[in-house]
Formats: C-alpha cells, structure tokens, sequence
C-alpha cells in the first residue's frame, strides 16, 4: 500500500504543475508515465549505483524542473519529416532554453533526457584553465548521459547496460570517475552553484591528495581530454597563445614594460570612447564619418552608441586584467599556472595510452581509499563501485574490464576488499587459500544479480576432478562455472551439495 501511495504523491505533484501547463493530453500522459517509471526503476538503480542521490530529491528536483523551464514539448515519430532534425544532430531531443521549448521522440527516455538537458547547469571552472570550456561541456553533457542511465539501463526487473553509435562513451566515463571520487553531493552542488566564488577544482585536487598524495588523477584527465579526438583542434590555439605568453614572461623586466605599454594604448582608446560618448555632436560626426568606411553600415546612431558602449567594456576589462598581472604575487601565480599547463604542450602519445594512464589514477584513489576503511558497509559499498565501474565502456566494443592493465589492477583492489570482509566475518570464507577464495568470490560477484547479498553458493566436485561453482539468486541460478582444483586435499571449508550465503 506505502509503494502505491508515494507513487501517487509524485503524480499528484507533477498533476498540479501540468494543470497551469498547455500540453496536450498526450504530453501529459508521457510524463506522468515517466515519473512512474523513474520511480519504479529507483530502487534498483539505487541498489547497483550507489552514487545517487535519494529518491525524494531527485524526483521533486525533475518536477521543478518541468514547472520552470518546460513550456512547449513536442513529440515526433521517428519516421516522420518532423524528426529528420533530430536525426541531423545524432540526438534522442532537443532543447531551446530561451524559449523553454522541448522536442523529443514520444518515449519516456527521450523526454527524460530533453529534461536533464534543459535544466540550468553551471559547473564553475574559476581558473584561467585552457581546457575550461571544454571541461564544462564534457561535465554537462556527462551529466545527461548519467541522468537518463535510470530509464535507460533499468526496467524495474533487471541492470541492462545499453549503448549505440551516437553514446559519448568517454564523456560518460569521465563523469562516472568523478562521481565515485567526489560523490553526488559534491557534484550536485558544483552543478546548481551559480557563483563562481566556491573553486570547486580545488577543492577536488586537496580530497584526492588527501587520499593519493599527489595531483596526479587531475593531470591524467587533463591530458586524456585533450587528446581526446577533436579537443586539440579546439584548444590549439589558445595552447599557442599560452606558450608564447610564457615565453615573454621569462624576461619580466620586457614583459612589464610592453605590458604597461599595451594599457596606456588601451586607456587612449578608452578616453577616445568616453569622450565620443559625452558629445552628441561629435558622437553623430564619428557615426557619420564610420559609416562611410563600412560596406555593412551601422543603421542607427543608437546601434554606433551601443557599440561604443560594448568597446568600452572590453577596454575596462584589458586594462583590469593588465593591472592584476602587473601585481608581483600574480603574476607569479600567472606563471606558475602556465609553467603547469605546460605539460599540455608536449603531448604525446595517443588517446589510449592517456585513459589507461588516467583510469590507473582513478584506481590508484580506489585503493588508497580501501586502506583507510574498515566497516562492513563502506567495504560492499566499493564493491558495488567497482562492479559498475568495470562494467563501463570506452567504445561500443570494449569495456574497462577487458583492458588487460586495468583488469589486472581491478582485481588486486577487489581481493584486498573480499580478503577484509573475511576478515571481519561479514563474508563467507570459502577457502583459506587467499588465492582460491578470491577467485571463487570474484567470480560470483561478477553477474547482474541486483542485491549482491542475496548470492548463494552451490558447491560439487565432479568425476574429472573440477570444481562445479554455482551462483543463486536466491533460488534461481544466475550462473555456473567449474574450475579445475588438486582435491587431494581439503581446499574449501565450505560444505559440498549445500547452497551457502556469500554475505553475513
């Protein structure tokens, strides 16, 4: 009766901001079919996840998100003229914020995702940063990709991973990282803070050092961004920029003195400006004698005016950050910063090589972390962590777990995990050979099974001498494997022919 009640509660909520909104039927019909599956889907969503926020945040924040910024949603069929837009831009909907408008395929997947994507979404980057846009862009869209994951790879019943050719895999790895690492709340709140007072990438360096010691997962993700196919061409030229800029600071005494040289061009220019603008006379004589030059002319003395206006601005904003640089602890700070992001510079390598290397760091931060938790929960915690994360891909072939490097890595965190939930007494000890315990352990912890606590075993030994392995969900099997063991000896202290709890 409860589950039925609180479903109900978010339908109501949702009903009451469709009742001041002008969908058709139709639309209305499709989000409410969507909370509901949102709703339904959650609870194992949440169970395989763990990074999640609860489920009545989470929920209300999509009903807010329907009252304030969707107006207009529009469906298309996808054979439909309508949709070849869509089908254009390789996208399941798209989003006009301005005009709060949605158009989308008539599922609840594609308006789920026409949602996520129209919500206002900041993640500051306050630093000089070359790689800063693209950073953001990489969160937000990360961001959508992990938000629509609840309908996309969740039914209710069963965790089923799917992707296509148009998924942002690396997009979406990126953000999975950070969200294991730094956890929902942390990037809730660097995606809903609109100021850019709070350095979100700061403090995100000091917690991983705290667990790490080093800065090391933030350089490796630097360098797999920008090798990332497309970024170089975007970022080049900045890059450029910098390292010339770095070059000329080399020789501070020339660049101050070209620096200060540069402003009093700009301060001539600012009062140029601000004189044209205090007299109406010589502000239509300049609009007069600019127009003759222009092919494309200015329409309106007000347009002339507004353009000076604009010029002025950029002038202040020169002459301030000239100013900053000029003070002797900034520009140190200055070019320290460029003496770091030098390493992008001299980037070698290919893509690959770069996420290996940054997914080793990632993994580095999940060992680190391992050694300083103890408790039952926190330890199946990162169980759950690592089972999703290795299950992740890079392509639409490949996932993590079958690049041999990280595997390998994967598997010695995992059998440190299992060997302190033993320990402990919380899991089952199968064998006291470390090894063969891990091996049976991880082998049942690697399915699709939803509550990892409600594994059984299942024990034999046949007539060529293997070990038959089966893993119950409950009662019905999952999957079975056998493995060829010396049984001359007692190498389980478990009982044959028994089904046993894994977890305590």
């Amino acid at each position: 009766m409860s589950l039925f009640s609180k479903l109900k509660d978010y339908n109501m909520e949702l009903d009451k901001v469709l009742d001041s909104k002008y969908f058709s039927s139709n639309i209305k019909n499709l989000l409410l079919s969507m909370i509901y599956k949102l709703e339904v889907s959650y609870v194992d969503y949440k169970e395989i996840k763990r990074c999640v926020r609860n489920k009545e945040d989470f929920l209300n924040e999509i009903i807010e998100i329907i009252r304030l910024y969707c107006d207009n949603i529009k469906t298309v069929e996808p054979d439909s003229d309508q949709a070849k837009l869509l089908i254009k831009n390789n996208v399941m909907a798209l989003t006009n914020e301005k005009e709060r408008s949605i158009l989308c395929y008539p599922i609840e997947l594609s308006l789920f995702y026409a949602i996520s994507d129209i919500s206002p979404k900041y993640f500051y980057i306050n630093q000089d940063f070359v790689l800063k846009d693209v950073f953001q862009s990489i969160l937000v869209n990360g961001y959508n990709l992990n938000s629509v994951e609840i309908l996309r790879d969740f039914n209710g019943w069963s965790w089923d991973q799917t992707y296509d050719e148009e998924f942002d895999y690396i997009d979406n790895l990126i953000y999975q990282n950070l969200l294991i690492i730094l956890g929902e709340k942390f990037l809730y709140e660097w995606r809903t803070y609109n100021s850019t007072k709070r350095d979100f990438i700061l403090e995100a360096k000091e917690f991983i050092k705290y667990f790490t010691g080093n800065y090391n997962y933030l350089q490796c993700l630097y360098k797999m961004i920008y090798l990332k196919p497309g970024i170089r061409e975007i970022v080049g030229p900045k890059i450029k920029e910098n390292k010339k800029l770095l070059k000329k600071m080399d020789d501070k005494a020339k660049f101050i003195e070209e620096a200060k040289n540069k402003k009093q061009k700009i301060i001539n220019k600012l009062e140029k400006i601000e004189k044209i603008l205090n007299d109406s006379k010589l502000l239509e004589k300049e609009f007069r004698k600019l127009n003759s030059k222009l092919d494309k002319k200015i329409k309106t003395i007000k347009k002339y005016k507004e353009k000076l206006i604009k010029e002025k601005e950029i002038c202040l904003k020169q002459i301030n950050e000239i100013d900053f640089i000029l003070k002797p602890k900034n520009y140190l700070v200055k070019k320290e910063y460029l003496q770091k992001a030098s390493f992008l510079y001299a980037c070698k390598g290919t893509f690959y090589e770069a996420l290996v290397n940054c997914q080793k760091q990632f993994l580095l931060f999940i060992d680190k972390k391992v050694n300083k938790i103890n408790t039952r929960d926190e330890l199946i915690d990162i169980i759950y962590e690592i089972r999703y994360y290795k299950s992740l891909k890079i392509s639409k072939e490949v996932s993590i777990y079958e690049i041999d490097e990280l595997r390998k890595y994967i598997d010695k965190i995992m059998k440190k995990v299992i060997t302190k939930l033993c320990k402990i007494g919380a899991m089952k000890i199968i064998s006291m050979d470390i090894n063969l315990n891990f091996e049976i352990i991880n082998y049942a912890l690697d399915s699709k099974i939803i509550q990892l606590e409600e594994i059984r075993l299942f024990f034999d030994i046949d007539d060529d001498n293997s070990l038959i392995i089966k893993v119950f969900d409950k009662d019905a099997i999952e999957k079975q494997g056998r493995k060829q063991i010396d049984i001359t000896h007692k190498i389980l202290d478990v009982k044959l022919k028994r089904k046993i709890k894994l977890f305590n």
